[in-house]
């Protein structure tokens, strides 16, 4: 059975969760998640709260909306950057180059993914939002360390995940050094940094040290 063809009204929310979702995003790199507010979010999007709310319950549902789009395209950006490579060291080397060029290119989405993850948080998301965007986490971490389980010489899956996290640790540090001016030094630097990084950790790990 052929599916119905949108509706005018169905079109219409689409394409005001688009402008609306794209207004929350400049308001919470600006503001960040706490600071930010849905008539703020209104005011951005040009419209009144009251349009906001038949389609979002609240800023936090519009946020994890927002995050998920960031972790779906760095996760996208990841599987191209890998995609026919059947070296795994060279395919782990593409993906965390892969992660660093996004989010050096949008600090302000790692900005608000770490404002997600931090521990301390004290108000959650609500309705699921912060484990099903823990969820995409995940995957991209999986990503990784199915690369780093494949350039193993013996593998051992509590140590992967260990390997793949520190690794994105890493990477996250050199980005946050060099985005928030600390170590002017890095530059350029960072790259290199994080290839060297990468390369050793495959070399230690591919000998079983």
């Amino acid at each position: 059975m052929p599916a119905a063809a949108p509706t005018y009204q169905g079109t219409l929310d689409v394409h005001r969760r688009h402008v609306i979702v794209d207004a929350a995003r400049r308001v919470f790199e600006a503001s960040g998640l706490e600071g930010a507010s849905i008539r703020a979010i209104a005011q951005m999007a040009g419209c009144t709260t009251g349009a906001i709310y038949p389609l979002f319950q609240s800023k936090e549902e519009i946020f994890a909306v927002v995050l998920g789009q960031s972790l779906q395209a760095v996760t996208q950006e990841v599987r191209t950057a890998m995609e026919g490579i059947a070296v795994p060291a060279k395919s782990l080397r593409r993906a965390t180059l892969a992660i660093y060029k996004y989010y050096d290119a949008h600090p302000a989405e790692l900005t608000l993914s770490l404002a997600l993850f931090n521990g301390e948080r004290k108000k959650k998301l609500g309705c699921g939002l912060d484990e099903t965007l823990k969820r995409q986490l995940d995957d991209l971490l999986a990503l990784l360390a199915e690369q780093v389980r494949n350039a193993t010489a013996k593998p051992f899956l509590p140590m992967v995940r260990i390997e793949a996290t520190a690794l994105i640790t890493y990477l996250v540090g050199l980005l946050v050094l060099k985005h928030g001016g600390r170590i002017d030094v890095l530059g350029n630097n960072a790259p290199v940094l994080l290839a060297h990084y990468t390369r050793n950790m495959v070399a230690r790990l591919s000998h079983g040290v």
